[in-house]
């Protein structure tokens, strides 16, 4: 059963390194700067290779729309360094905000619609209102090699039809261990009929 962690003990996982590993977009290509390895120290780690966000989708795109579940698949790479211990799934940019139903967050290996094997999550955290951001820790962490997909429950689509980004960042294991910013996942909200 996953329990609801508090933002302010999230603070600390919310730092960002800047530089190596970190995705850059340009002119509509994604790039993946080539990771180096560092010592932290205190018990921090920090990825060899960057984890990559490989997709984000939506099973229903029509704005207003409740029941919706937006998917976040994450690559972790063979040569990572270390396992994924959690994502922070956060709404950058949009014409209205986006409530999610934290408690219904969840995750499986792969990347189908039609799912994978369930993974466990240890602790689901963010806030329950409007651009709040949304972690979860798995249990056990994500090994090298393998892909994930977080899921987020929306209460409804956005009100208002238009593009919206949603920033990914990935945390390896260590307590306090810096996040790496993976770039924002699109997704495209029509008015329907």
């Amino acid at each position: 059963m996953s329990r609801i962690i508090t933002r302010s003990r999230l603070q600390p996982m919310t730092a960002q390194l800047l530089g190596a590993g970190t995705l850059v977009l340009l002119s509509s290509s994604l790039f993946v700067l080539p990771a180096l390895s560092f010592p932290l120290g205190n018990g921090r780690t920090t990825f060899e290779r960057s984890p990559e966000l490989i997709r984000a989708a939506t099973n229903f795109n029509q704005a207003g729309m409740s029941g919706a579940a937006y998917h976040f698949t994450i690559k972790v790479p063979e040569n990572a360094g270390e396992p994924l211990q959690a994502v922070t799934i956060s709404q950058r940019q949009g014409r209205s905000p986006i409530e999610f139903e934290v408690s219904k967050s969840r995750a499986f290996e792969g990347d189908s619609f039609a799912g994978g094997t369930e993974m466990p999550l240890a602790s689901i955290g963010g806030s329950q209102s409007a651009n709040g951001d949304v972690t979860v820790v798995f249990a056990p962490p994500v090994p090298p090699g393998k892909t994930v997909t977080v899921v987020l429950k929306a209460k409804r689509n956005p009100n208002l039809a238009g593009i919206y980004l949603f920033g990914v960042t990935a945390y390896p294991v260590g307590e306090g261990s810096p996040g790496l910013y993976l770039g924002s996942g699109r997704l495209a909200f029509d008015r329907g009929n």
